[in-house]
């Protein structure tokens, strides 16, 4: 929860900040303005769930604010805090719906209860909307709910284990068991005009009303219908009546609704009896043979037919490409890669499907040892020079080696970069040093150095012998001190040039490494200065 502290006396502010324990009341941010336009820009820019607020200031007024943010932000609980105990302004506050009133000069103690009462009014306005929002969506989020389970399961990117899937089952408070079989269909959508016109949110009711009207009759549960980038429809199902050989015509009866009303140009393919815990290894077979069909045609294709009319063998040795990639052996790899594509197009068996399943083969390898070593990969990949090389990667041979020699190379080189792990604290330090004065967030620090927050805490500590909460405390402490000691500026200018707020936590902080409040040290460093230049 986050509060803003709107008064153009800057004394009041800090009077505010250090009279009231706002960290102790539960509040993560404490904005402060000086004018009812700062006020605007803070709360267009940061969630804010209560403010306080004089009446009388300069360029807007305290009732002119209330007004905006009844518009602009309605919910939002506003207090008044002024030396004004006129009957009209309380009138015009009532009117504007001000929670509460308070006349100047303030007992904190006292103002800190009219603060709680504000506090408990946000919960309970917050306890009203979600009442509400669940009484009114709750089959939504049901569904909603299975979805975004089956979209993280099927689709992240690194593999997951028997254990998370249950995790995530259980949490989820959903019914299904690993060894349960749901059957599977994945429709390659037509990108027909009729589909281009339609919004995400149209094409997802559109399509799970067509899939339900043709499955529900025939006794199947539709458990997830997911619309993904590509324009592919992945539909998971369990079947309720365990009836053989009805999946392929009903998948025939969807494609004739598509034809008929959105994409004219699709093709579907399924699959039965597969586990869950085998999921998504079936999806991305599936996808594979879906980007591998070019043609055009209404077709329904049984995924383990395909499979045994293909002709083609992949013989590439896996178990040698990971042994090259985990000595680091990246000319070796590369050698082996080439010479395995070198062969096929001899052979005359270069295929997209195979050029697919070097990609597949090349993303689950380097995945799999960036893992062990702690690295997230879709945070090192995480850029448009990847997305590019690797959507090319399938057109030609020359494609797949640039994107081999990238995913390769790079994975490498940040695993040698990793092994020296002064090299990543190195990088973490001198972003501390140069955003201390802001707050640096946990999925920043990991984006700095590719790594996981908790692994990164713990080498970070190892390093340096502080965690990184303490470091950055350190950073902003040893500026404060600088300023200070330049006095130049005032104690409370100093608490939010390093990154406080809050300057009572501030002082707090600032006498717990120095042993004096910043004013102490301010006035006793002053005075030492003083001194010299008099003797």
């Amino acid at each position: 929860m986050n509060i803003l502290l709107v008064d153009d006396n800057q004394y009041v502010l800090e009077g505010l900040l250090d009279g009231i324990d706002f960290s102790g009341l539960g509040f993560s941010q404490v904005y402060t303005a000086k004018s009812a336009g700062k006020a605007r820009e803070l709360m267009d820019s940061n969630s804010i769930q209560i403010v306080i607020t004089d009446i009388e200031m300069p360029n807007g007024s305290g009732l002119e604010l209330l007004e905006w943010i009844n518009e602009v932000h309605p919910g939002t609980v506003t207090l008044f805090c002024t030396s004004f105990a006129d009957f009209n302004y309380a009138k015009e506050a009532v009117r504007l719906h001000c929670f509460d009133y308070y006349v100047k000069p303030i007992q904190y103690s006292d103002f800190t209860m009219h603060v709680v009462k504000a506090i408990e009014e946000v919960q309970r306005l917050e306890s009203e909307k979600q009442i509400q929002k669940y009484g009114k969506y709750w089959m939504d989020n049901q569904w909603n709910n299975k979805a975004d389970f089956w979209y993280k399961y099927l689709y992240r990117l690194n593999q997951v284990t028997d254990v998370e899937i249950r995790e995530e089952i259980t949490g989820r408070k959903l019914e299904y068991t690993l060894d349960q079989e749901i059957d599977i269909c994945i429709i390659k959508i037509g990108k027909s005009i009729k589909i281009q016109m339609l919004t995400e949110e149209n094409k997802d009711f559109i399509f799970r009303n067509i899939s339900e009207e043709i499955f529900v009759k025939e006794f199947y549960v539709l458990e997830g219908l997911l619309i993904t980038a590509n324009n592919t429809m992945t539909v998971i199902l369990s079947n309720q009546n365990k009836e053989e050989h009805r999946l392929r015509k009903l998948c025939g009866e969807l494609l004739d609704c598509l034809h008929k009303y959105v994409a004219q140009e699709s093709n579907c393919y399924y699959r039965e009896h597969i586990k869950v815990r085998e999921a998504r290894k079936a999806v991305l077979q599936m996808e594979e043979i879906s980007l591998d069909d070019i043609s055009k045609e209404k077709r329904v294709i049984d995924y383990q037919n395909y499979v045994m009319e293909r002709k083609e063998e992949y013989s590439a040795d896996l178990n040698e490409w990971e042994s090259l990639f985990r000595n680091k052996q990246t000319e070796n790899l590369m050698a082996k890669i080439n010479a395995y594509m070198a062969e096929q197009m001899r052979n005359k068996n270069m295929t997209g499907q195979f050029l697919r399943e070097i990609r597949s083969s090349i993303v689950q390898i380097s995945g799999t040892i960036l893992q062990e070593n702690k690295i997230e990969a879709y945070k090192l990949f995480d850029d448009a020079y990847y997305d590019t090389i690797f959507t090319e990667s399938v057109k030609s041979v020359s494609n797949m080696q640039r994107f081999a020699e990238y995913v390769i190379g790079k994975s490498i080189d940040y695993i040698k970069e990793i092994e020296k792990s002064q090299t990543f604290i190195t990088k973490i330090i001198r972003y501390m040093e140069e955003n201390y004065n802001r707050n640096i967030t946990r999925d920043e620090l990991e984006n700095i150095a590719y790594v996981n927050i908790n692994y990164l805490s713990r080498i970070f500590k190892q390093e340096t012998g502080k965690s990184l909460h303490n470091y950055l405390m350190g950073i902003r402490i040893d500026r404060a001190i600088a300023m200070l000691q330049e006095g130049k500026t005032t104690v409370s200018e100093v608490s939010l040039s390093v990154g406080y707020d809050n300057f009572s936590y501030f002082s707090r902080l600032f006498k717990d490494k120095t042993g004096y409040t910043p004013k102490e040290y301010k006035n006793m460093f002053s005075e030492n200065k003083k001194n010299c230049q008099e003797s």
